[in-house]
């Protein structure tokens, strides 16, 4: 039942996750006075231009007619500090409507629209859409709204519907565009400078601002709760964008692309203080005490952390000698730890080195700890804390990816080879789906790892064909990033990979960088770096084989030993069977040779042939027992428990007062269900034999199946009598009265047998 509640958890560890990100990426953004500047249009680049006529025509449908371009310093503080706009006018209702260009594109939802009519009274109506959330404050002396809708229309609808309430009250006035860019910038100036008094904005310069807490965790609670209605809007604009002109997406600009990349990439970086990774790391590492209290013992838990704290240490130290940034320890709920760090011209080498400094320094300590623990104990912590170092890190040194040997064979084989490398990882999720099996929480892993197999697909198709275009632009000699950025966000467009989601393009952007750079190492560099990590994987299964049996090289040498003689017997059975053969050709009334036969085959696990010569052997010797009891024991080892009861049958009608054959016949008739039989064969070997406990032993398990548990408490009482310390007599009695209600005495005969068990293993 806690294995349902593994998926549960891990979902719920997922939401906090993407409400942290929020809230961190919140806390890097800087605010600062807005600036506008009306431009002519030959000041904005062409291909912006081309880029706005499709806003000018959505507007043109509403009454909007083009005014000027804007030249505007957004009041978000994120590279580029400058971007173009276009601000187009409604002459009958005094509106404008101010275009920008969202930089992390969706060519569905290129661009941000919001509706503006200022009063005679300096009041402002607003009327933006999807952009609501990201309002920190009350707007002074502003009505705003937001629709949250796919279509424009209904967007401008609002703002018409509320524009006809207010002019009730107030008339709007007419402005040019420059004084209209004005009063706007300084009704935005107001705006933070109120949310400066009100204490959610912080100062922190001249002309910068930081959200408050407070105002860190409302934004954040509204950017995720508005999430849902952001994305179903754009999911909607995508589908109207493949019904619209053909099917054929926005061309967008690719110094845009560039752009958009940048910004995320400025978004990602430095999330996290030194002071904050630490409260992370404690946060974490409650959640993971928790999730395993359960599961460990607090000795054992307390080892487990230690060999996942010098697991993961090893790859931070690689990652900080390698000069990563933004190193962090976090401690995952059900399943482990894991180190993070940045770097975004890593090598192939430097990858190598942080994945095996992971399990190699664990590895190593665990062998040793064992070797010494070995000989001396059986038990303790040491020789508990040697085998976690063991399989922890051991099992990450596997080939099996995402575990460090996994990646570590992606890197240096699979890289050159992007679609073998998918397949790669499909095997990886399957041997964790097996693995699953034992440990549950494996299969939760697996479906995590098996999501990201798509993109690996997209980006080995993607790499394949990228190649040689890739090689051609490093190999100019002032080749920048930039161009290799350039490069690759060019030829997505051009395979039609455009227009994916940003989010998708961004990831899929970085992945490329990444493994072009691991593409371009030395056939030597990776030869070398794969014999040292086959070095490691080995060294590692044969250290451990050395401290847990120090001569296994001569245990398997005696096995070897042990397989010749097998050999050697197996083919002493085939002579003795072919010789028999021969004496039995020569006279096949020979039952002394079909009893070495039967024995040979029996010996060469041959049962059948066994049991055939053994007919031979009672059809020649029909007045005879011994025939009859081995024929039953070969049929017995074939379930043939009928056969055994007719020989048994054939053996009591020789020898009628053999008790042996009465109990073994009981036996085998209860096999076949035949109880009855069975009691009436047991209470003849009873009357044959009163002085032997075991028949009365026998009988009382034959009634203990049958529910018949006053006469087993009857045969158990005669077998004390007989045999005062036969502890299973007591056992049986107990079971008997317990279940007739005798509870007290059960316990008593419960006691009883407890105490000669102990005295038999003593002995």
């Amino acid at each position: 039942m806690q294995y349902l509640l593994y998926p549960v958890a891990l979902y719920l560890i997922l939401i906090g996750i993407r409400y942290l990100l929020t809230f961190l990426q919140l806390r890097k953004v800087v605010l600062q006075y807005p600036k506008f500047q009306a431009q002519s249009a030959q000041s904005v680049p062409a291909e912006l231009r081309q880029l706005f006529q499709t806003s000018i025509a959505e507007l043109a449908v509403h009454g909007f007619k083009p005014c000027c371009y804007v030249q505007a310093r957004s009041m978000s503080k994120i590279e580029p500090p400058t971007g173009w706009e276009l601000l187009l006018y409604h002459r009958e209702h005094k509106t404008y409507a101010k275009v920008g260009l969202r930089l992390l594109t969706e060519p569905a939802d290129l661009f941000e629209i919001g509706f503006y009519t200022f009063f005679k009274d300096q009041s402002l109506l607003i009327t933006l859409n999807g952009q609501a959330h990201g309002v920190i404050d009350q707007v002074p002396r502003a009505t705003l709204q937001d629709p949250y809708s796919a279509d424009l229309s209904v967007q401008w609808q609002m703002h018409q519907e509320k524009l006809s309430q207010l002019a009730a009250t107030q008339a709007a006035c007419a402005l040019a565009p420059e004084v209209f860019l004005k009063a706007l910038q300084l009704h935005i100036r107001e705006y933070l400078d109120a949310a400066v008094q009100s204490r959610r904005l912080v100062k922190t310069a001249a002309q910068e601002f930081k959200l408050g807490r407070r105002a860190l965790i409302q934004q954040m609670v509204a950017g995720m709760q508005a999430g849902k209605k952001v994305a179903k809007m754009t999911q909607q604009r995508r589908e109207q964008a493949r019904r619209q002109a053909g099917g054929q997406p926005l061309e967008i600009p690719l110094e845009l692309e560039v752009q958009s990349y940048q910004r995320m990439e400025f978004l990602q970086k430095d999330l996290v203080g030194r002071k904050f990774r630490t409260w992370l790391l404690l946060g974490s590492l409650a959640l993971f005490v928790v999730s395993y209290m359960q599961v460990f013992s607090p000795e054992r838990l307390a080892i487990f952390m230690a060999a996942l704290i010098l697991h993961e240490g090893g790859h931070l130290l690689a990652m900080r000698l390698f000069g990563y940034q933004d190193t962090a320890l976090l401690f995952l709920p059900f399943l482990g730890a894991l180190a993070t760090a940045r770097k975004d011209d890593a090598t192939l080498t430097q990858k190598f080195w942080i994945s095996l400094a992971g399990p190699l320094p664990g590895l190593i300590l665990g062998i040793g700890c064992l070797a010494i623990a070995t000989p001396t104990q059986t038990t303790g912590w040491l020789l508990e804390a040697s085998w976690i170092l063991i399989s922890l890190n051991l099992f990450n040194l596997l080939p099996i990816y995402p575990l460090d040997g996994g990646q570590i064979a992606d890197l240096l084989i699979f890289s050159r080879h992007p679609y073998i490398g998918v397949i790669f990882k499909m095997i990886g999720v399957a041997l964790l789906g097996l693995l699953g099996l034992v440990q549950p929480m494996m299969f939760v892993f697996a479906g995590l790892i098996a999501l990201g197999i798509p993109n690996s697909f997209r980006v080995a198709k993607i790499t394949v064909k990228l190649r040689s275009e890739l090689r051609q632009v490093c190999s100019q000699k002032d080749a920048t990033q930039q161009d290799i950025l350039r490069t690759i966000l060019h030829h997505l467009k051009q395979l039609g990979h455009g227009t994916l989601p940003f989010a998708q393009r961004y990831t899929l952007t970085k992945t490329l960088l990444m493994s072009h750079r691991e593409l371009h190492a030395k056939r030597r560099t990776r030869l070398a770096l794969s014999l040292l990590y086959c070095g490691s994987l080995l060294g590692g299964i044969f250290g451990t084989l050395q401290a847990v049996l120090p001569n296994w090289t001569g245990l398997l040498a005696q096995a070897a030993q042990v397989s010749n003689q097998m050999e050697e017997h197996n083919a002493e059975q085939q002579r003795l069977i072919e010789t028999a053969t021969v004496a039995i050709q020569a006279n096949p009334n020979d039952s002394e040779a079909y009893q070495q036969r039967a024995q040979a085959y029996l010996r060469l696990q041959n049962i059948e042939a066994a049991l055939a010569d053994s007919d031979q052997v009672v059809r020649l010797n029909p007045k005879d027992i011994q025939p009859l009891m081995t024929r039953a024991s070969y049929r017995a080892m074939t379930q043939d428990y009928q056969g055994v009861v007719q020989d048994y049958d054939r053996i009591l009608e020789l020898q009628p007062k053999n008790v042996d054959a009465y109990q073994n016949r009981a036996s085998y008739r209860m096999l076949c269900n035949n109880y009855q039989g069975a009691l009436a064969d047991y209470n003849t070997a009873i009357q044959l034999a009163p002085m032997n406990y075991s028949l009365y032993l026998d009988r009382a398990y034959m009634r203990q199946e049958l529910k018949d548990f006053k006469g087993v408490i009857a045969d158990a009482n005669t077998v004390i009598r007989l045999e005062p310390n036969q502890p299973d007599a007591y056992a049986l009695r107990s079971e008997a009265r317990r279940q007739i209600g005798e509870t007290q005495a059960a316990d008593l005969d419960q006691q009883k047998a407890d105490q000669l068990y102990e005295v038999w293993q003593a002995e």
